[in-house]
């Protein structure tokens, strides 16, 4: 491995790029455009995901506390239901997305729990528009808050109980969950694209097999390749970051496990562009092909929208699909710091990354025909 002919040919591929303007827009103001335009559209998303009406028939201290709790989170705007009205009729006549009872006795079922775990729990009843997408983010807040309450009142054992729960956490802005996505399309597409552009535009002028005469070793081509694409990814990531942090207070964590999965992703989607040349020899098809598979990757894979808005045969597409599995790493990595995701994500994706790179290298030939 000769280090001056792999930094020779990394010089050679930085020297296109700047003379690229096509390929300096998608890798540097494509990501930053789309950044702008989502962020300014949705820069209030996250502080609250709307109202939680709330109809107290018990008016103990127990259901105080819970109606405190759902105030003190900052998320829901707390409106406070009549307990003279039916809350079926209420419901139905004032077309509302949710409400939730606390009914009747509910802080004496709490007290007998306290006294005898054995006793039943304190049920609430929520009643729910399953046509509203936004709902299913709002029940999964409430989950939450009832395992928290759970949880001081015993540390184990479920004093309240919930028709619903779910495990989703909405305590970030939309920025939170939408720049990580950007990070991982970005990344995706400049490997993608990057490989494909570059191995078919070698083969048709002949060069790629012209390199078999010379010093330069395929492991010292390859290796310069993925640090070009490497530092194109960290590029864009840089100005995806400084633009979420300048104009839309985003806080991420910068940490190890966020260049993990940088890198993961440039192997994996490198891998998917070397297959792809291998099998598709002309420059349009090959970026058809690419495109192929970067866009339903890019728009089922969570970049976007939270997977809970989709359908559930598509959220369970999502999860065979690697910028998935990129996206919730990001995520986790930067953002919740959920260590048990990250293993998960890295796992997953970094097996899948191996196997298509190395088939990559093993089907990349400089002797065609």
């Amino acid at each position: 491995m000769n280090v001056k002919r792999v930094i020779a040919n990394l010089v050679v591929h930085l020297k296109q790029f700047s003379r690229e303007k096509s390929t300096i827009f998608f890798v540097l103001a494509f990501p930053i455009l789309l950044m702008l335009l989502f962020g300014f559209i949705f820069s209030d998303v996250g502080s609250s995901v709307g109202t939680l009406y709330i109809q107290d028939l018990d008016g103990g201290a127990y259901s105080q506390g819970l109606v405190g709790a759902f105030n003190g989170t900052g998320v829901f705007d707390v409106t406070m239901v009549d307990t003279n009205i039916s809350p079926d009729q209420y419901y139905a006549d004032n077309n509302i997305d949710i409400l939730l009872v606390i009914p009747a006795g509910y802080s004496d079922s709490i007290y007998m729990k306290l006294l005898d775990p054995a006793s039943p729990e304190a049920n609430l009843t929520i009643l729910y528009d399953q046509s509203n997408t936004n709902t299913q983010t709002k029940i999964s807040i409430v989950g939450s808050v009832i395992d928290g309450m759970n949880k001081e009142l015993s540390g184990s054992v479920n004093y309240i109980g919930v028709d619903l729960q779910g495990q989703q956490s909405d305590e970030f802005k939309f920025i939170d969950f939408f720049a990580p996505g950007i990070i991982a399309m970005s990344v995706m597409s400049s490997s993608l694209f990057g490989t494909v552009g570059m191995n078919t535009e070698l083969r048709q002028k002949g060069i790629l097999r012209k390199l078999a005469t010379t010093p330069l070793t395929r492991a010292e081509w390859l290796l310069s390749n993925i640090l070009y694409q490497m530092f194109m990814s960290l590029l864009s990531t840089v100005c995806i970051l400084a633009v979420g942090m300048g104009m839309f207070g985003l806080r991420p964590h910068i940490n190890i496990y966020m260049f993990v999965f940088i890198l993961l992703c440039v192997f994996s989607f490198a891998g998917i562009g070397m297959l792809i040349t291998r099998f598709v020899k002309e420059a349009e098809s090959a970026q058809a092909a690419a495109n192929a598979v970067m866009f339903p990757m890019m728009f089922l894979s969570g970049t976007f929208f939270q997977l809970e808005m989709m359908p559930d045969f598509l959220q369970t597409l999502a999860r065979f699909l690697p910028l998935y599995y990129v996206n919730e790493g990001l995520r986790a990595a930067m953002i919740s710091l959920d260590y048990s995701i990250i293993l998960e994500s890295a796992l997953v994706i970094g097996t899948f990354g191996t196997v298509v790179f190395m088939l990559g290298v093993m089907l990349t030939s400089w002797k065609e025909n």
